[in-house]
């Protein structure tokens, strides 16, 4: 049966749709899977270096995700700073608050007075300072608590779960300032957008080449199908993307069960999975 010959529009295919690593070797494999029987050398030459291009994106993926799950980290160091700020606050508006019995208990209210001048003589200002000057003048605050009993009357005033937090927190900072421990090397990330920009230019690269098949009039009707067929994932995935893009700009409504996923519609692939061979 004669099949009726319609020219596909190149521009539609002079830049893919936006990818990620996981559907941009999904896509890759479902335009390899679809690719013609024996192509000519100008598909099959840009259908090897898109998938090239797709296995050194899955490794550089692979390490990205080992990398983030071997990461043993400490706390961010301005998480900590903000804490320690915080419950040094606490405490000094707590000891502050003793001020209020001086018509009551005046000679606790005194007493509470000395506390706080003793242990903030500039108020809390070494707060305001960068996290060296912090964690140092946090050091000098350790050794005028512990004189002349201060650290019994802190707990007493403030309770002990406020003097124990300030402990750990102050710990926890001299590390990740690298004053009480060298601070530990934080590796480089892995760089995703290289490969992914890479792959993104190889299956653009592909995709012409599999219009020019398609609209080859000398081509067989087979290697013609087939090549529509393998530029079909690259419509899908563009149509998937716009569907997602015009979900989270409209209301959310009840969800519909799940359709199945059309045969080669790009999707997350497993990073170790073999891609098709051409």
């Amino acid at each position: 049966m004669a099949h009726t010959f319609v020219r596909i529009d190149a521009s539609n295919y002079t830049s893919v749709p936006r990818i990620n690593a996981q559907s941009g070797v999904g896509l890759t494999r479902a335009m390899l899977v679809a690719l013609p029987k024996d192509p000519a050398a100008p598909v099959k030459h840009a259908a090897r270096a898109a998938r090239a291009a797709a296995v050194k994106l899955q490794a550089a993926n692979g390490a990205a995700a080992e990398a983030a799950s071997a990461d043993t980290s400490p706390r961010n160091a301005r998480v900590i700073d903000n804490e320690a700020d915080a419950l040094h606050g606490a405490v000094l508006r707590r000891l502050a608050d003793h001020a209020l019995l001086a018509g009551h208990d005046d000679g606790l209210a005194a007493s509470i007075a000395t506390l706080k001048r003793a242990l903030y003589p500039d108020g809390g200002d070494f707060l305001r300072g960068d996290m060296l000057t912090q964690w140092q003048a946090t050091e000098e605050w350790y050794e005028r608590l512990v004189a002349d009993g201060r650290e019994k009357a802190l707990r007493a005033a403030v309770g002990d779960a406020f003097v124990d937090a300030l402990a750990a927190v102050h710990a926890e900072y001299g590390t990740v300032v690298g004053t009480t421990a060298a601070q530990r090397r934080v590796p480089a990330k892995v760089d995703l957008a290289t490969p992914l920009a890479a792959l993104a230019e190889r299956l653009q690269d592909l995709a012409l080449q599999l219009v020019a098949l398609a609209n080859d009039g000398g081509a067989s009707d087979d290697h013609r199908a087939a090549a529509r067929e393998a530029l079909a994932p690259i419509d899908r995935h563009r149509a998937s993307n716009a569907r997602r893009g015009a979900a989270k700009a409209t209301p959310a409504e009840p969800v519909a069960e799940p359709k199945p996923e059309a045969k080669g519609e790009a999707k997350p692939t497993d990073a170790d999975e073999p891609l098709p061979e051409v």
